[in-house]
């Protein structure tokens, strides 16, 4: 049987499992403008994200994969691991593997729920500026089709 994962402690919860976590405040991700977030559970790590409409995540990875529902709003990934895209609306899932490279274009304003296998980690693979030519070329491209 595997182990249940540590939780953290809560003062004065009823339950040894559940994990409330009120008054939390949104922090920027300075590493990608336009983004910020709240953690609400360590590790393994879920977050409440949002991004600005026009924010791009440049190409980037982590050490554990990621389970993704987007709230609100609209995003395009694309897992460079697997040559591969995706457009996410509301409601969309999307899992992410350990170590697959992605980078993300926001649409609207976004909103999402997204929990990793473990702690959460990032490793950038390129520049904002790469990122927004190779998105901006990605575009133009499909455009022109």
């Amino acid at each position: 049987m595997a182990a249940i994962p540590d939780v953290p402690s809560v003062p004065d919860s009823a339950c040894a499992i559940c994990c409330l976590r009120k008054g939390m405040e949104f922090e920027p991700v300075g590493i990608m403008p336009g983004g910020e977030m709240r953690i609400v559970r360590e590790s393994p790590t879920s977050a409440y994200v949002r991004f600005k409409a026009g924010s791009v995540e440049p190409a980037h990875h982590h050490t554990f994969g990621h389970d993704l529902v987007v709230i609100s709003g609209k995003k395009k990934v694309w897992n460079l691991t697997k040559k591969e895209s995706y457009d996410l609306v509301d409601g969309d899932f999307l899992f992410t593997p350990a170590g697959d490279v992605h980078r993300v274009k926001y649409f609207e304003d976004t909103e999402f729920f997204i929990r990793w296998d473990g702690h959460w980690d990032i490793f950038l693979d390129e520049d904002l500026d790469a990122a927004r030519s190779a998105i901006d070329a990605e575009l133009g491209a499909a455009t022109a089709k």
